[in-house]
């Protein structure tokens, strides 16, 4: 899509020459700090303390209800498309206008604001929001967002092998979307930028029209661990965010190493279609039909935990709501 003369009026009433560089990611869990924090290295980059994670694209529907309602009540004709499509970019505008007012103003005419989210939800709705941003979108293998997940929140195998899924549908979805358009937006996987992190950073940089000369690249590489789940073992329990020095036993990319026949099946079975799409492998096994019926039979379990989650226990008061899913919903193995 090219900006057009309207489009480009809007970005300079509302003082947008410089657009912010937004990171959508799959999923916590997946290395969201540390492409953040590898950006914010550059001069160029300001990042807002205040706001650490913006949401903004994540609750966008409710903006696009708020579009639709409110051109309904426009005469004659309730509005055509393209004022509506206006309306909504009008809204973009206000929400950067809100990310820029959260950094020194004098260091915005000369910076760009850099701001992340760990969600993909309602992804399909950015460029309507902010056609002039560069989005990066950061992916990272499920099974290591999963085992991290399920170390660092106590959260269910099943439920997170599902929600990496639907957010890898959700980005492909998007990319298809967006294959006829020239909209700004580079897909990085975590485990690349981990073990090639200049060369990446290189494309990175290139790619949002930053200056890579004056990159820190020696501060990239020394870059201090933040948010991983292994601080919350060496912490007596507690997942913290603070810097942690990196240690050469550090290793992020092998997370899923210790899992059993089990656990990889039943990835396989709910997500396995999707490594291959960003470029992983799946660890496999010979299928039979038991095997099969056993992920059918598991299938119709979670679906059955899930309605009775949502129609019985999500209803009820928050006190009572929270020992009872802690006491049903527990973590369980997968046979």
């Amino acid at each position: 899509m090219v900006l057009n003369n309207t489009q480009r009026e809007l970005m300079s009433q509302f003082g947008l020459d410089n657009p912010p560089i937004f990171i959508l990611v799959i999923l916590p869990r997946s290395g969201t700090n540390f492409l953040y924090n590898l950006l914010a290295l550059h001069p160029d980059c300001l990042a807002s303390a205040s706001v650490p994670e913006d949401h903004l694209v994540h609750c966008a529907d409710w903006l696009e209800k708020y579009a639709n309602s409110t051109a309904l009540s426009w005469r004659p004709s309730g509005g055509d498309q393209r004022q509506k499509e206006i309306l909504f970019q009008c809204l973009g505008n206000g929400l950067v206008s809100f990310l820029n007012s959260q950094v020194d103003h004098k260091s915005l005419s000369k910076g760009r604001v850099v701001t992340k989210t760990p969600s993909v939800q309602n992804l399909h709705y950015f460029f309507k929001l902010f056609p002039q941003a560069h989005l990066l979108i950061l992916v990272r293998d499920g099974r290591a967002v999963v085992e991290s997940s399920v170390k660092s929140f106590n959260s269910n195998y099943e439920t997170m092998m599902r929600h990496w899924a639907n957010a890898a549908r959700t980005i492909l979805h998007f990319k298809q979307s967006c294959r006829d358009s020239d909209y700004k937006y580079l897909i990085v996987r975590y485990e690349d930028l981990w073990s090639s992190r200049e060369k990446e950073l290189r494309k990175i940089l290139a790619f949002l029209g930053l200056d890579i000369e004056t990159y820190n690249f020696e501060a990239a590489e020394s870059l201090p661990i933040s948010g991983s789940s292994v601080l919350r073992k060496q912490s007596g329990g507690v997942l913290h965010w603070h810097p942690v020095e990196q240690t050469p036993d550090f290793d992020p990319l092998h997370r899923w190493s210790h899992w059993d026949r089990a656990l990889h099946r039943r990835f396989n079975w709910i997500a396995g279609p999707f490594l291959a799409k960003f470029g992983y492998e799946e660890v496999q096994y010979a299928d039979h039909l038991l095997r099969r019926m056993w992920n059918r039979v598991l299938d119709i379990k979670w679906h059955l935990r899930d309605t009775v989650r949502s129609q019985i226990f999500d209803r009820l008061p928050q006190k009572i709501r929270q020992p009872m899913i802690e006491r049903v919903f527990k973590k369980e193995k997968m046979y």
